[in-house]
């Protein structure tokens, strides 16, 4: 994990002193160390956070004959499999770091070599002889990169801070994307809050040549292989094999790190899960949190009974209201991009509390959208169809803004104006997931959009402001495509989802001591009220 940037002007040299700015920019990314590459009119610039290879893993990272080289933010977790064959092939790489298997492979195929790595990651490659950028984003968008153009060519950086001293004299508000973050509390697709600077998506690449063409492509599809993998006739103990194999086979490769590994344990069923694999890890550490407020579910309790069953340390954080509205500027500052998720507030304290022992935590991040959990994927049909007349095309679902009963008089009309950009692109999502069935498409549509712009964006910006990792075994692709595929009974009956993990879960132990196994599901909810009733009686 840390923080990458760099910008490449074909044929013009670069500033070397905006790459120092940029590097401090991510410094919190990165706190272990920095790095630096410059090559006339390329500039690569790298904050560490040493997990894998602590003596050598420092980037940018080289080919073995120096023509590749390479800044990345992620874990390649099938680079053991790699360096195996390597070795069989008497290539030597330059560091035991996971990320030392990019330049290799890209120098091998810069056309193919995306698909051989598994994991998440932010990339940027160059081709010191062809004089060719590639910048790519893993393939569930797990790790962000944000991209702007500059005289002459190409700059990129894992947050928008980091592109900030490029952009910030010429730099103005998105009207689109602040509509649609006030519609959503998050903005699905290209545009962030400042013109001219984009995401770049996930499973995309960008190739920027030496004569400055710039090549935008997509190397992996959810939806593409969603639809290969349609819903197939799973027998429920099939299933539950096949899911507890896949399950293994994402934690080991997960758990691939030189530092111990934490986990964030809620008493759900996705952290529960989590829990069972971790029971018996070295330096296992579990954090929970909770609210002093009966207004909202307080996972505590649930949390410290597994925890005990399981024999893992648990540390157990009560959120008090002032101090998380004192959090307030610093969650605006850690989240960079349009995300209001309020839960960024307790999970600022959950990373701070890991950080001081551990430098990565699993997630349960994806269960739900993988697996179907929420209540919203069973809609009543005539609340759906009554939702798609708001926008034609939109299959009714994510359709309502939080401002669609809001008198215009309290936005200008340059906002209103943008109001049918964000429903124009969920659409468009919606409609290319034609053919699937319906509760697939609201699963696609929910992770190409609130999964990855609200919670693996609340993740990593909020654990990286404390020098932290976040994993997520769930968002294995091969996972996500296991459970897309899965017939809609092993995903929803009636008003439960996630029915597979539930019986996963349920035969590890019984309900009365894993309640989560039979429990409706009640979510990471913040009692935003109450906080805000208890701070103004001081």
């Amino acid at each position: 994990m840390c923080g990458i940037a760099g910008i490449y002007t074909p044929g013009h040299a670069i500033d070397s002193s905006i790459l120092d700015q940029m590097s401090q920019r991510l410094a919190h990314r990165g706190p272990d160390g920095a790095g630096q590459f410059i090559d006339h009119d390329l500039g690569f610039v790298h904050t560490r956070l040493s997990i894998v290879d602590l003596a050598g893993g420092a980037q940018p990272l080289f080919s073995p004959s120096g023509r590749s080289v390479t800044v990345a933010n992620g874990e390649i977790y099938n680079a053991p499999d790699i360096f195996r064959d390597l070795a069989a092939r008497s290539i030597t790489p330059t560091s035991h770091s996971d990320c030392a298997v990019i330049p290799i492979l890209a120098e091998q195929d810069t056309a193919g070599f995306l698909p051989k790595l598994r994991g998440m990651f932010a990339l940027a490659v160059f081709d010191r002889d062809q004089r060719r950028l590639v910048l790519a984003r893993d393939r569930m968008g797990i790790k962000p990169l944000y991209i702007c153009r500059v005289p002459h060519g190409l700059a990129f950086a894992s947050e928008i801070k980091g592109l900030w001293p490029l952009v910030s004299a010429q730099a103005t508000m998105n009207p689109a994307a602040a509509m649609a973050f006030l519609q959503q509390n998050f903005v699905i697709g290209r545009e962030t809050a400042i013109h001219g600077i984009e995401r770049l998506m996930p499973g995309e690449r960008i190739d920027l040549a030496a004569d400055g063409q710039i090549r935008t492509s997509v190397w992996w599809s959810l939806t593409d292989e969603a639809r290969s993998a349609r819903e197939t006739d799973w027998m429920q103990t099939d299933a539950l094999t096949q899911f507890d194999e896949l399950l293994h086979a994402s934690m080991s490769e997960h758990r691939h790190a030189d530092v111990p590994i934490g986990l964030f344990l809620s008493g759900g069923i996705d952290s529960s899960i989590l829990a069972y694999q971790q029971a018996g890890a070295p330096d296992a550490h579990a954090w929970t949190v909770g609210f002093n407020t009966h207004s909202v579910h307080d996972e505590r309790a649930a949390a410290q009974q597994l925890a005990e069953r399981l024999h893992i340390p648990l540390s157990t954080i009560a959120l008090r209201p002032e101090r998380l509205f004192n959090r307030q500027v610093m969650a605006l500052w850690a989240g960079d991009d349009l995300m209001g998720d309020a839960a960024c507030l307790p999970t600022l304290e959950l990373a701070q509390a890991a950080s001081r022992s551990h430098k990565v935590v699993f997630s349960g991040e994806g269960g739900d959208e993988v697996f179907a959990g929420y209540g919203r994927y069973r809609p009543v049909p005539v609340q759906r169809w009554l939702r798609a007349l708001l926008k034609p095309g939109s299959g009714g679902f994510r359709t309502r803004g939080r401002l669609d009963r809001t008198p215009r008089v309290l936005l200008t009309s340059e906002f209103w104006r943008q109001d049918d950009i964000w429903r124009d692109t969920q659409a468009e999502y919606w409609q290319q997931s034609s053919g699937l069935d319906l509760m697939t498409r609201m699963q696609l549509l929910d992770m190409q959009g609130w999964l990855v712009e609200d919670l693996l964006t609340k993740l990593d910006r909020m654990l990286m402001a404390y020098g932290v990792e976040g994993r997520v075994p769930f968002l294995d692709h091969r996972m996500v495509l296991f459970g897309l595929s899965l017939p809609k009974h092993l995903r929803r009956q009636g008003r439960l989802g996630k029915q597979l993990l539930r019986q996963w879960l349920a035969k590890q132990s019984a309900a009365s001591i894993n309640p989560a196994a039979t429990a409706r599901k009640k979510g990471f909810t913040v009692p935003v009220g109450d906080w805000i009733r208890s701070v103004g009686a001081h």
